[in-house]
């Protein structure tokens, strides 16, 4: 098989911007607008966290994943709060929830006598736990 190569091209290298002097501000885009007469139009839109509606020029830009840029959907004054710390309440506000301790319940074992297979079934009943038990108390089973 043949293939056809080509030689790598040397890429063009894209102008520089001139670079800013420290300390000077950045350029701003234009905030104004203008309608097919030459008049300025003052656009407007609303904060979705605020509800308010504000000039075009207190929103900030946002690049989106496919490329295209947007306006924030936030003003800046909402954009500024948004990363900040809420106040802690203090620790005499805060309700404080109590569990109740759960007591430890020991189980409850009964000695039961052998019965042989072939015996006829037996119902089984209830026993209720005596009410002090104990703790020393071994229980033993004779067969």
């Amino acid at each position: 098989m043949l293939y056809k190569v080509t030689p790598m091209m040397v890429p063009v290298a894209p102008e520089k911007k001139e670079a800013r002097e420290p300390g000077q501000p950045r350029k701003r885009r234009k905030s104004s607008v203008y309608d097919a007469d030459g008049h300025e139009v003052l656009i407007s839109l609303m904060c979705l966290k605020c509800k308010t509606l504000k000039p075009l020029a207190q929103f900030g830009l946002r690049k989106m994943a496919d490329g295209a840029i947007r306006n924030q959907p936030w003003c800046r004054g909402c954009r500024s709060g948004a990363g900040t710390k809420k106040p802690k309440k203090d620790e005499s506000q805060a309700a404080t929830v109590e569990v109740p301790a759960v007591a430890a319940v020991e189980p409850v074992l009964q000695v039961v006598a052998a019965v042989p297979l072939d015996a006829a079934p037996v119902a089984p009943t209830l026993v209720d736990a005596p009410v002090a038990v104990a703790a020393d108390v071994t229980v033993t089973a004779q067969v």
